[in-house]
């Protein structure tokens, strides 16, 4: 993928460990299965990847934007009965921007964080960053929606290939229940609905 080029050394980033990663990863196991499939040439070897895990590529690209906004790594709360949801937009030539609504007990805040970098190249600063608290109406109804459009069961990969665009990546986080759905530019391209599920969580700091 030519959009994920990373073109500033400075902010280039490589996690140097698991935890680091803002995604689960794909098993050693797949990893193998994969692997050797290309060493025997027994090819195609394009099997299907397995829901809510990334490559280490798209992983690092994804956890380097969602490190610059300081977002916290969600799946790794799935034991602390959070209930979080949040959207993330990579255009490949804008800035990177995410959503995150958090029910805590009742009460829900909306964080809205904007990065300095490109969302299919280089991470950058915070230049915006903005918290407020909404009505739990609000969440009840992003609740539905996602419900309505059956999240749970989307597939996590885009079954396009597209280079360019913009990559939409929804995660809900439901207190030990988690998955994500990432799609490129999902108007254009087949998801609709998706799409108006994102976009409905967006509208949600505008309550």
């Amino acid at each position: 993928m030519t959009s994920c080029a990373v073109f500033n050394a400075d902010l280039r980033y490589k996690p140097n460990s698991i935890d680091e990663y803002y995604f689960p990863l794909l098993s050693a196991e797949f990893t193998k299965r994969q692997n050797d499939c290309i060493e025997k040439k027994e090819f195609p070897c394009n099997f299907p990847e397995p829901n809510d895990t990334l490559s280490d590529f798209v992983n690092q690209w994804y956890s380097k934007h969602l490190k610059s906004m300081k977002e916290p790594v969600l799946y790794k709360l799935r034991n602390e009965h959070k209930k979080i949801i949040r959207f993330t937009l990579l255009g490949t030539w804008s800035n990177p921007i995410s959503y995150r609504i958090e029910n805590n007990n009742g009460q829900i805040k909306v964080t809205y964080s904007k990065t300095k970098g490109l969302g299919g190249y280089d991470a950058g600063r915070t230049i915006k960053r903005e918290q407020k608290i909404i009505k739990l109406e609000t969440w009840e109804k992003v609740i539905a929606k996602i419900d309505s459009v059956n999240f749970w069961n989307i597939e996590t990969h885009d079954p396009n290939m597209i280079l360019d665009g913009e990559e939409w990546i929804l995660e809900v986080l439901i207190n030990e229940k988690y998955h994500f759905v990432t799609r490129n530019s999902p108007e254009n391209y087949g998801g609709k609905e998706y799409a108006e599920l994102c976009k409905f969580v967006t509208n949600a700091i505008k309550e």
